[in-house]
């Protein structure tokens, strides 16, 4: 991968439905899973690898219809992703694994946990997309939601890359310097029905995120973008649905936007290495 470090070794597995490529790097420590987010890859937490590298064996996939991993038409609800995701884990990973989805990974997570939670030891759910069957209505014309029209035009008018790149680096200036040419070519590789999908919003049969959430036994650490800046999870709704126990923790990252581990790794990190720290001590 062009932003992964030169430590990471780049594989692939056949779960008999799919290729999902991942990249392993150096065994540092315990298994960490990372779940990347729609229109990304296995690479989009590059800016968070320095600080976690050191102290776990860091694995990271394309998620089915991105990056280097295999397009299954008409395949893609929850249950679709959590099924790689747990042949991933039994296949690759060594238990107790901790996972970390950011946007729509972090759904995914969900799912795959409520539907087996054997051999996870945390999840870290970054922004995630905790959506059931019920839309939110706030997220109808939500900046993420914007985003995803103007690259799903750029894509349907068959631009070629450079374009694509340039435009997207016109549109989102904040972003780091490599971002315009990967997200290009993120956008390129991804299989255009999940791009249609998210821009559209339609929802993914799965199950409802209280009862999923409820369900899950392990300890979850919940990071909130600001909804005021982006984030796609208000607090009333998170209120709702994140159930009342001493391993969830649920913390609000204030002027963060939804891409929090690209735009702002240093707030995330002071809050992850101390719950991960703490989570290995107990």
């Amino acid at each position: 991968m062009d932003l992964l470090p030169a430590e990471f070794k780049h594989l692939a597995l056949n779960t008999g439905e799919v290729t999902i490529g991942y990249s392993v790097g150096p065994d540092n420590g315990p298994d960490l899973l990372m779940l990347h987010g729609v229109t990304s890859r296995r690479d989009g937490f590059v800016r968070v690898l320095p600080a976690l590298m050191p102290d776990y064996r860091i694995i990271t996939i394309d998620q089915r219809g991105h990056g280097y991993s295999g397009h299954t038409p008409g395949r893609y609800s929850r249950g679709d992703h959590a099924a790689d995701i747990r042949y991933v884990l039994e296949h690759v990973c060594r238990a107790p694994t901790l996972v970390w989805g950011h946007s729509m990974g972090g759904g995914n997570a969900v799912q795959m946990a409520y539907e087996n939670n054997h051999g996870i030891a945390g999840l870290i759910l970054e922004d995630a997309a905790l959506f059931g069957s019920q839309r939110l209505q706030a997220s109808v014309n939500s900046p993420i939601r914007v985003m995803f029209k103007a690259q799903l035009e750029m894509v349907e008018a068959d631009l070629d890359e450079p374009t694509i790149a340039a435009k997207l680096k016109e549109l989102n200036p904040g972003q780091p310097e490599f971002f315009g040419a990967w997200k290009a070519e993120c956008l390129l590789q991804m299989d255009v029905q999940l791009l249609r999908n998210a821009s559209s919003g339609a929802s993914r049969p799965g199950a409802e995120p209280n009862e999923a959430l409820t369900a899950i036994p392990c300890p979850m650490l919940i990071l909130q973008a600001d909804p005021d800046n982006g984030g796609i999870l208000p607090d009333d709704y998170l209120a709702k649905i994140v159930p009342d126990r001493k391993d969830v923790a649920v913390v609000k990252l204030p002027g963060t936007n939804h891409n929090i581990n690209r735009e702002f790794p240093e707030p995330l990190l002071e809050v992850v290495l101390p719950w991960l720290r703490n989570l290995s001590a107990a």
